[in-house]
């Protein structure tokens, strides 16, 4: 009878979250206004964000322009600068995932048409720092929509040769060679104009404020009574004695755990960073964590970051006495809001349904060949809004940051997941990522597509601790 109760429950659950998409917006309008597009539509109630996409009349198809909370329904387009047809895209992002589109157009003519845009002006650069031992950092002062192309030379008055070109005013220059005695020019791109080239700067150029944040990544925690029960002990599994044994070198060292949220806080240039920080982050959302991690975490008055996989804690949460019989058990909601209402557990995604090693060509949250922006920022988006739903409903929050399936990720994957609502992403000990174990940081620089994406490094039972840090 208990498991036909369970079974019951488990097929209401599945109905009750399996939502319909937001149906498609409507009232979509746009009419030129003092050379501007004016975008409007009509609100709907199952809006958590609105997505504007453009196709200007040199485009071959629709670019990602706008995003909105759910309480505003206008934009205002400058870019109008010629005469054509510009088509808009609009689409509804809710619980239920993201609506069809609805498309609407304006048509410009000549004498309508807004001024051409003017040429960029020559950059300035604002400093170029040393991060850490391989990277500088060179900072930019930003203009309006332009690409900046870098270029790089020996010497202040050596030959410059184009080396990088970004949309972000920001180029981290990485060197394995560890010489970082490099000199910098910048030019500015605006459609086909192109800006003269900055004042050579050399790295050390008022350079920004750099910290440095360690992050380790733990799984499951376990005990010999666990194991004699049935618990598996995978290969990045611990001891819950090595884990309270980790927790007493930090606090001997001098390190303070910090959360996600504090460091992107302290990015964005709020709050302070303690001297030595810390991030613990622990993946998937397993029942060792609330039976062993939070005991301790509590005990020694620290910190850690729980990403969760979406579709595992519903299961547990649906039939949370199958737990007993299950060689990984998971928490379920009610679990993981008891630990983030204590303060010590930081709750953040390790997606809602992407923690599969292979699904349609792609492993975990990572993008396959043939992927493009287009083609897989929905994907993005749908599972952010069901990992939203959820942490709205239990935490009273929306996720900031996630954790990679897997660890794997592409450049295009973090630009989809950044947009779909993301502000920090973690992935493993990938040293293509970051040249250092440690992640250092420009503050000045605050997040961007390369900052924003954090190297972590795998805690293995039986290995000494300290070769997780740079001491």
């Amino acid at each position: 009878m208990k498991r036909i109760t369970a079974l019951l429950l488990l097929v209401c659950c599945f109905f009750a979250s399996c939502s319909e998409k937001p149906q498609a917006p409507k009232g979509l309008s746009v009419s030129l206004k003092k050379g501007a597009a004016v975008i409007s539509w009509n609100k709907s109630d199952e809006a958590q964000t609105y997505r504007l996409y453009r196709r200007a009349p040199k485009d071959s198809d629709y670019k990602f322009i706008f995003d909105s909370g759910g309480d505003e329904t206008g934009y205002t387009d400058r870019y109008v600068h010629n005469s054509g047809t510009y088509s808009y895209k609009l689409e509804i992002i809710g619980e239920g995932g993201v609506s069809d589109a609805l498309e609407s157009t304006l048509t410009v003519s000549a004498e309508n048409s807004a001024e051409q845009p003017k040429a960029p002006d020559t950059p300035v650069i604002y400093s170029v720092t040393a991060m850490d031992k391989y990277t500088a950092v060179v900072s930019v002062k930003p203009q309006k929509d332009c690409t900046y192309e870098f270029l790089r030379s020996a010497s202040a008055d050596g030959d410059y040769k184009h080396v990088f070109t970004s949309d972000e005013p920001y180029f981290y220059d990485e060197h394995t060679d560890q010489k970082l005695g490099w000199h910098y020019r910048v030019r500015a791109v605006r459609g086909d104009m192109r800006s003269g080239l900055s004042e050579p700067r050399g790295t050390g150029y008022n350079p920004g404020s750099v910290f440095g944040v360690p992050v380790l990544m733990y799984h499951e925690f376990v005990t010999k009574k666990d194991l004699d029960s049935g618990v598996a002990f995978d290969e990045y599994a611990v001891y819950a004695d090595e884990f309270e044994s980790d927790l007493k070198w930090l606090r001997a060292k001098g390190y303070t755990t910090i959360t996600t949220e504090q460091l992107i806080d302290y990015l964005s240039g709020k709050g302070k960073m303690p001297g030595k920080p810390v991030v613990i982050t622990i993946d998937d959302g397993k029942y060792g964590v609330y039976k062993r991690a939070w005991p301790l975490l509590k005990k020694y008055k620290m910190k850690a970051s729980l990403s969760v996989i979406g579709y595992e804690i519903d299961n547990a949460t649906v039939a949370p006495d199958a737990r007993s019989k299950s060689e990984a058990p998971y928490c379920t909601w009610q679990e993981l809001a008891e630990m983030s209402d204590s303060g010590a557990v930081e709750i953040i995604s390790h997606t809602n349904k992407q923690h599969y090693f292979l699904h349609d060509g792609r492993c975990g949250a990572s993008t396959k060949e043939g992927d493009t922006l287009e083609t897989y920022l929905p994907i993005a988006q749908k599972d952010y809004a069901d990992t939203a739903a959820n942490f709205r409903r239990y935490f009273n929050s929306t996720p900031t940051s996630m954790a990679y399936p897997y660890s794997r990720r592409t450049e295009l994957s973090d630009e989809a997941w950044l947009k779909s609502g993301y502000r920090l992403l973690y992935s493993g000990d990938d040293e293509y990522l970051r040249y250092s174990m440690t992640n250092y940081f420009v503050r000045e620089a605050g997040l961007n597509r390369k900052s924003a994406v954090l190297r972590r490094v795998a805690r293995m039972t039986n290995h000494p601790f300290e070769e997780c840090f740079e001491e």
